[in-house]
């Protein structure tokens, strides 16, 4: 009798057991991607997608960032896809004018992006009021249009990316914002440039947009150590106050590069950003 006890218990244990045991699965069609599930699943969980750079891939994206372990730790469904093949076999994202569809293929990025969120959703509870993106570079522009044109965003976490200067970013909701940008990026000028004949904003523009969007103002200035190989505090830090519910700040990393070097907490820091921030 107590050995069935303990069967039916173990059981019942089994059944009702959060989806910890849930199964990495894949999304995408053409373009398949991992869903990497953390080990506790909470109902709904928070969704976070790493979009890379022009030339690289969502792995070599992860391999720069090492933000799986981190996601995982913290709750987080994650992927990482990739953008499409050009003709000269590099990745893009077909984010904007200026960035980074250089051969003018039909793509259209942010169907993909919101059928993957679909997808993963029709599996997968998730939190809508928690959908996160982190993108590098061409990765950032795809991040800050997809906002822009979707309400589904609750932040961004946006390295040496821009938006295009005529661009209108207008988010039916206010979307929180971290921008890491160093000041000697040849690629993606912190001042402004020309990509495609198509101008992109300055980060200091790029951020007033979204200022504007999240009704902030007063913004505040410290100091941090966040590039390991330059001499520190280099990182002047501005914070803005918002009226909003939402967070927006400006990392500025003096003689910081397109691709600087990231501190070993770097995933620490930028997700306990974003899962501070819902829509």
């Amino acid at each position: 009798m107590k050995l069935r006890l303990f069967t039916v218990f173990a059981l019942a244990c089994a059944l009702i057991s959060p989806a910890s045991a849930a199964q990495n699965f894949t999304v995408g069609g053409d373009r398949p991607v991992t869903v990497n599930l953390p080990d506790s699943l909470a109902n709904p969980a928070p969704l976070l997608i790493l979009l890379h750079s022009a030339s690289t891939s969502g792995a070599h994206q992860e391999n720069y960032m090492h933000l799986g372990p981190i996601a995982k730790k913290n709750g987080l469904i994650y992927i990482a896809p990739d953008g499409t093949v050009n003709p000269e076999g590099k990745r893009f994202w077909n984010a904007s004018k200026s960035c980074c569809n250089k051969y003018k293929q039909e793509v259209d990025d942010v169907a993909y992006i919101n059928s993957l969120i679909d997808e993963i959703s029709a599996k997968t509870p998730v939190d809508p009021k928690r959908i996160y993106l982190i993108g590098h570079s061409n990765g950032a522009f795809m991040s800050f249009t997809f906002a822009c044109k979707t309400n589904k965003v609750a932040a961004i976490v946006a390295i040496a990316g821009a938006m295009d200067q005529e661009s209108e970013c207008a988010p039916s909701t206010p979307v929180s914002l971290l921008n890491i940008h160093g000041t000697a990026d040849k690629t993606i000028k912190v001042s402004g440039g020309v990509l495609n004949n198509f101008p992109y904003t300055s980060a200091a523009k790029t951020v007033k947009t979204i200022a504007s969007v999240n009704k902030c103002s007063k913004p505040g200035m410290s100091s941090k150590d966040f590039e390991p190989t330059i001499k520190g505090p280099e990182t002047t830090v501005i914070n803005y106050a918002c009226d909003t519910h939402t967070h927006l700040q400006y990392w500025k990393i003096a003689k910081g590069s397109h691709s600087p070097k990231l501190p070993s907490d770097f995933a620490e820091q930028v997700i306990s950003f974003l899962l501070k921030q819902s829509k």
